[in-house]
C-alpha cells in the first residue's frame, strides 16, 4: 500500500502514513472519497438529457469524532502508534507527563496544558534542538514572517524550538487531527533541513 498524500510505502496494518501522517484509509473509505466525484461525472453525462427527477447526492462521509474533553495520553499514543510511530509517555522530575514521538528521524515532544480529568482538549507539538548557543536567533524572525504554521523561538540559551498547537476539543475529528499532524511533518522536515538542525 502506498500514500495517496506522499507516495511513500506502508504496510498493511497502517492507518496513517509514517512520513507525511495523512490518513492512509481501507478500501471501503477510498469508494467512500470516490463517490463525490463518481456523482459529479454521472451529472455531468446527465445534464446533456431532460432530468425528470432531481439528482440524488451521496450523503456526505461520517466523520470520527474526539470524545468530548479531548484524548488521554494513552489514547494520544495509540492513535500515533496506529499510524506507524514510536511514542512514549515520559514523567519528568515534577511529576508531568508528556509524550516522546519521531517524525522522519526527527524528535519532537507532545505536550498536553489544560488537560482536566484526564482528557486534553489541545496538543502542543514541540521540536528543540541544541546548539549549544551557537545558533543564529535573527534567522527565525525569517521563519515566522514567511511560514504560517508552527511557531519558531529560541529558548534561554538561544536555542532554536518549534511549535504547533492543535485543537482536539470542541468538535474535533481524528480526521482533521490527522491532516494537522501531516502539516507538523511537513512544517518540522523544512525546518530541521531549512537550519541543518540534524
Amino acid at each position: 500500500m502506498f500514500c495517496p498524500r506522499c507516495g511513500a510505502e506502508a504496510g498493511p496494518d497502517q492507518r496513517f502514513c509514517a512520513k507525511c501522517g495523512g490518513s492512509l484509509g481501507t478500501a471501503e473509505s477510498g469508494q467512500s472519497a470516490a463517490a463525490p466525484f463518481a456523482a459529479q461525472a454521472a451529472l455531468t453525462v446527465a445534464a446533456a438529457v431532460v432530468i425528470t427527477q432531481p439528482a440524488q447526492l451521496p450523503a456526505p462521509a461520517l466523520m470520527h469524532p474526539i470524545p468530548d474533553g479531548g484524548l488521554t495520553l494513552e489514547e494520544v499514543i495509540a492513535w500515533l502508534q496506529s499510524g506507524g510511530y514510536t511514542a512514549k509517555v515520559v514523567t519528568r522530575e515534577d511529576g508531568k507527563r508528556h509524550i516522546e514521538s519521531w517524525s522522519q528521524g526527527t524528535l519532537f515532544n507532545i505536550f498536553t496544558p489544560g488537560c482536566q480529568s484526564g482528557r486534553c482538549g489541545s496538543l502542543e507539538l514541540v521540536f528543540a534542538f541544541s546548539s549549544k548557543g551557537k545558533f543564529d536567533v535573527s534567522r527565525l524572525n525569517e521563519w515566522n514572517s514567511d511560514v504560517p504554521w508552527g511557531k519558531a523561538y529560541y529558548d534561554t540559551v538561544n536555542d532554536p524550538c518549534l511549535d504547533m498547537d492543535i485543537s482536539l476539543s470542541p468538535g474535533g475529528t481524528f480526521e482533521s487531527l490527522n491532516d494537522q499532524f501531516g502539516t507538523w511533518n511537513n512544517v518540522l522536515s523544512t525546518f530541521v533541513t531549512k537550519y541543518d538542525l540534524r
